[in-house]
């Protein structure tokens, strides 16, 4: 039988790909809505949540992917989400095409694979399963 410890570093990259999953698809459906209410609106709030939410999805493939040479990869594709939904919003009505915003949503991704990258070695040992096991 497996003890404690083990057994939560071999659910935890499952665990972090359903939520990255999960994630993917509310940042499409929000970003897809024709009309988004922000809970707080001050002056270019929405690049705020922008950079945010990408950052998020950057982040989450560094921290819980097995492999890195798989996980930067993903983490980057975030990257050309941004841009197809961005697209995507000039179709929408009420929603409307901004180069800004795409540079906010790559903004995130890079700061967010960045800092998953940094935390990588310190989860390796916690929570990850090692490479190829």
């Amino acid at each position: 039988m497996k003890e404690p410890k083990s057994m939560g570093r071999a659910y935890w990259p499952g665990v972090v790909s359903l939520v990255w999953i999960i994630s993917i698809c509310a940042v499409c459906y929000f970003s897809l809505m024709p009309r988004l209410e922000f809970p707080l609106d001050f002056w270019n709030a929405d690049k705020l949540y922008h950079f945010a939410a990408y950052g998020w999805l950057a982040v989450l493939p560094m921290v819980g992917f097995r492999n890195r040479k798989a996980a930067m990869p993903a983490s980057l594709s975030m990257m050309i989400l941004g841009i197809l939904l961005e697209i995507g919003q000039y179709y929408i009505p009420g929603r409307a095409f901004s180069y800004i915003d795409m540079s906010a949503n790559g903004l995130g991704v890079l700061v967010g694979a960045a800092l998953g990258n940094s935390a990588r070695p310190r989860l390796k040992n916690l929570l990850l399963p090692p490479e190829g096991g």
